[in-house]
């Protein structure tokens, strides 16, 4: 699958996640994370739908880098998480880890994924995916297990847990794409960049 383009895609993010995801289709990209305050987005935001709001990080990262490199296609994407009216973001160590995964234990969460491609700082399309994910009874010496075994790599996964490794064993239902958990609305990004001549069939 080749890119078409004669300058490199532009990621707007350092997720190891949505890196891999474009390294294994063959794409031509380079990572370039977005200087983005999205706290402070979120903030301003906070009474809006989820989807809106993570399809306004979305579009903010992408813009952001767009203007900084306008010859180049960029990706912006941002994912949420909610479960039953609670809003969960990434943490940074394992206190809250924990807490986070006792918060989601035996109950089923939503996420939502928006993703924006933009060009010359402008939005050219933008895609919004969502699944669910039922989390299995554990109990707290169980997810302190999984969380010793998994280390601080998931520490940037919002809800703590990486669907294509060992966070997988979690979950007794999961609804929706893979590629969208992992971080990124993947085969809808695929026939976009399809459509737009940017990559082979």
């Amino acid at each position: 699958m080749g890119w078409r383009h004669d300058k490199p895609l532009i990621l707007a993010s350092k997720s190891q996640a949505r890196q891999r995801l474009l390294r294994e289709a063959g794409l031509d990209f380079v990572s370039c994370p977005a200087s983005v305050d999205e706290r402070a987005l979120n903030a301003r935001h906070e009474q809006s739908p989820i989807t809106d709001q993570a399809m306004i990080l979305a579009r903010a990262k992408a813009l952001t880098v767009s203007d900084q490199y306008p010859d180049h296609w960029v990706i912006g994407s941002d994912q949420m998480l909610d479960c039953e009216g609670q809003m969960f973001h990434q943490i940074g160590n394992k206190t809250d880890a924990l807490t986070q995964l006792q918060a989601l234990n035996g109950r089923r969460h939503r996420l939502t994924n928006a993703l924006c491609l933009a060009f010359a700082g402008q939005v050219e399309a933008e895609i919004q995916d969502e699944a669910f994910l039922s989390m299995k009874h554990w109990s707290t010496s169980e997810l302190k297990t999984y969380l010793d075994e998994v280390g601080e790599q998931v520490f940037g996964s919002v809800g703590c847990y990486h669907i294509e490794a060992e966070g997988a064993r979690l979950f007794e239902r999961i609804e929706g794409s893979r590629s969208t958990i992992m971080g990124m609305p993947f085969e809808r990004l695929l026939e976009l960049l399809h459509q737009k001549g940017l990559i082979a069939a």
